[in-house]
């Protein structure tokens, strides 16, 4: 058996006991909610899902139950960047390095809809920013799992001295970058500021508002950039769902989406609109009248057939729909504490809540020796990207 068929049974082996107490705890009757069906599709179909999206995935879920059953796709997907982080750590001290990998990077972003068009095109004259960006991206990743600076990421000090001294205002600041890439730029700015590097929030607040002005109407594309944008600075506040927000640090936001709350979910996609819910669970609001509205829209929209919310052309490919099926689950099984991390930090004690999960899946709780797993090496996939 090759080693990621034995992974990926194993992985399911690991999952499915929690899986099942939950959903018997969940719900007394014979009929699974419309989140205990997209969690059950998902956590099937988990281990064939591309790295990415399995760490999207776990990450979420580790965030709201704190079950280490859900670490082996964060690790997994971490160590292999690898080969691409050590790429870019050889590139940072030379200019025509960094923006030759700046370069491929572009080459690499999609262009299959005008929305990514226009993205592309605007990264494509930003210098060496899509290096830079990728860059804080990984670095802030790296702390949030508290491997920032251990081995083999031992360089995220040379990492935020290039960073701390890169020219990111003049890009998350920009009215154009704004209108087509609202999220990365509310992502950006708490990067920036978790990172000790720059506190862009108030100011970027400020050019949001003066591209998206809240009290003026927007449709189609714009609206889904603006209602995007919104969340984010929410959703990235919070860490991605570490902690929760206090509602008065955004209450034009919260505002916003009480009063427009109908046309947001009918101008908008099912990831839009369901993460405006989540801002409320976020914000200690679980009664909020927005979260029942969202909730009636997904089960307008779930397949019942294929258990998970199609996209808007009607596709059910498990890769294409995680995302927005990830919220969904995550609306319907909102915790009353949320968890922080992971911590895969060598040395760290596992915390798993399934039952002989250190018999059946030994891995899922031994963080001391995950970057040392050759067989993980062997999955380390090489790119342009990191």
């Amino acid at each position: 058996m090759s080693g990621f068929r034995l992974y990926a049974l194993l992985f399911l082996v690991a999952l499915s006991a929690p899986l099942t107490d939950t959903i018997v705890a969940a719900s007394p009757s014979s009929t699974p909610s419309l989140g205990e069906q997209i969690r059950g599709h998902y956590e099937t179909v988990l281990p064939s899902l591309p790295p990415d999206k399995q760490r999207h995935y776990a990450l979420r879920l580790y965030r709201l139950t704190g079950d280490d059953a859900y670490l082996p796709p964060i690790r997994d997907e971490v160590l292999g960047i690898l080969p691409r982080w050590q790429k870019a750590m050889r590139a940072l001290p030379y200019a025509s390095q960094r923006q030759a990998l700046a370069n491929q990077i572009v080459d690499d972003y999609r262009d299959d809809t005008p929305k990514y068009q226009r993205r592309k095109a605007l990264l494509r004259r930003s210098g060496e920013l899509p290096f830079a960006k990728q860059l804080l991206y990984r670095v802030n990743q790296l702390e949030e799992l508290h491997l920032a600076g251990v081995p083999p990421f031992q360089d995220t000090d040379r990492a935020l001295a290039y960073l701390r001294e890169f020219d990111f205002q003049s890009f998350v600041l920009d009215p154009e970058v704004i209108k087509v890439y609202s999220a990365q730029t509310a992502n950006l700015v708490y990067y920036l500021y978790r990172l000790g590097l720059q506190d862009l929030r108030e100011p970027y607040q400020q050019a949001f508002r003066s591209v998206y002005p809240p009290d003026t109407p927007h449709q189609g594309l714009d609206l889904q950039e603006k209602i995007y944008g919104m969340t984010h600075l929410v959703i990235a506040a919070s860490g991605y769902y570490q902690h929760a927000v206090a509602r008065k640090d955004f209450a034009w936001i919260f505002d916003y989406f009480e009063h427009r709350a109908g046309h947001v979910i009918q101008g908008t996609k099912p990831d839009v609109y369901t993460e405006m819910a989540l801002c409320f669970l976020l914000a200690e609001e679980p009664d909020n009248p927005v979260i029942g509205k969202v909730k009636a829209a997904l089960e307008r929209e779930f397949d019942d057939k294929a258990d998970m919310i199609p996209a808007t052309d009607g596709s059910t490919d498990p890769a294409r729909g995680e995302h927005r099926n990830t919220l969904a689950v995550m609306l319907y099984y909102w915790p009353e504490k949320l968890h922080t991390g992971p911590d895969l930090s060598p040395g760290k004690p596992p915390e798993t809540k399934t039952p002989g999960l250190a018999r059946r899946f030994p891995d899922a709780i031994t963080p001391s020796i995950w970057y040392q797993r050759p067989d993980l090496n062997r999955h380390a996939r090489e790119g342009n990207g990191f």
